[in-house]
Parts: structure tokens; C-alpha cells; sequence
């Protein structure tokens, strides 16, 4: 999947970077109720709109994806780098915090789409990460395809997967819209 989406971002084809703010995002960060402003990573950010649109929110953000075309994209669009922008791999987490700024301090997190294109063998990496940037009570924010067998695209994930993946540290809230979970640390 690697060297399609990075093939895909040099011909310019990117149908998941559609433009607009995902509702369940915009319902914590505009409420009611609203979180209170921190610090927010966006886990494969590609062309950086959502993180943009929490810093313009007043969120400390950093946006991370492993395509470097995405990330110089994402650098493009914030002239002022009101974000920290990362080419990192979310499944490893010294790659995402590489001086551990991060560790423990994230109160949002956002994932719109990476995890369900993750490769099942390395998405407790994933895991791995996400618990180890989230502060306690932080909220996790999930976009993901239904798990599919023999599909071409993103594999994705179940609700159930999701949770075991993520460990006893999360509960799952409730989300109102489809496609989407939310999670807060324990």
C-alpha cells in the first residue's frame, strides 16, 4: 500500500483528501460540548486539512504520515507552520515523537483512515503509539472501512478489533456517525 499511495500523491490522484471537516471532529472541537484546547496528532494527516483546522481552532498540532509527498503537501498549505508537520511512520512511535514531547500530553487524536489501510501484522505498533501519546482522558477519534477479505484498498477494521487493539486503557463512546469511532483513556 506504501508505494501505491505515494505513487498516488505524485500523479495527483488522492480521492481520500476530500475537502471539508469530518462532523465527529468538528463536535469536539466546536462543541457543545467541546474539548478544551491542547495538544492534537493527526495520525496519517496526508495533505494536512484537518490538522490546519485544529491549530486555526487554537490546538498545539502535529500531523504525521509516512508520504513525504503528503507531508510537503500538508507544509505547502501553512505558510505561517502554525503545525508540526512529521514524515513518520504511525506505527512506530520514536518516528512520530522522536525527543518525547508528545509522550503523555495528547489530549485529541485523530485518525481519519490510516489505521484500516495498516497492514493487521504491525497495527499493535499503532496501538503501541496511541497509548503511548495519549494523556489521561484523552479523546481518540477513528475513521474506518469495515474489516473486508480479498478487496482491493484499505483492509479495514472492526469495532471489536479496534478495541482489543487498543487494550483496557479506552473505553468506546458512543459515535453517531457511521464509519466513525471515539474512544477516551482511562
Amino acid at each position: 500500500m506504501r508505494r501505491t499511495y505515494r505513487m498516488l500523491y505524485r500523479l495527483g490522484i488522492t480521492p481520500w483528501n476530500h475537502l471539508g471537516i469530518p462532523a465527529p471532529l468538528a463536535a469536539v472541537v466546536e462543541g457543545p460540548p467541546r474539548l478544551p484546547t491542547g495538544q492534537a496528532v493527526d495520525l496519517g494527516c496526508g495533505t494536512g486539512e484537518q490538522a490546519r483546522y485544529l491549530a486555526r481552532h487554537g490546538w498545539s498540532v502535529t500531523g504525521v504520515d509516512y508520504t513525504p509527498e503528503a507531508i510537503a503537501a500538508a507544509r505547502r498549505q501553512d505558510p505561517t507552520g502554525r503545525v508540526t508537520w512529521r514524515v513518520a511512520d504511525v506505527t512506530e512511535s520514536a518516528t512520530v515523537d522522536p525527543d518525547g514531547i508528545l509522550t503523555a500530553t495528547v489530549t485529541l487524536m485523530l485518525d481519519n483512515g490510516c489505521l484500516h489501510g495498516i497492514p493487521r501484522p504491525v497495527r499493535l505498533g499503532w496501538g503501541a503509539t496511541v497509548n503511548t501519546l495519549a494523556a489521561p482522558d484523552a479523546v481518540l477519534l477513528v475513521r474506518a472501512a469495515p474489516r473486508r477479505h480479498r478487496a482491493l484498498g484499505p483492509g479495514g477494521i472492526n469495532s471489536p478489533d479496534l478495541t482489543a487493539l487498543l487494550g483496557d486503557r479506552w473505553h468506546p463512546a458512543a459515535m453517531l456517525h457511521p464509519g466513525w469511532y471515539r474512544y477516551i483513556r482511562v
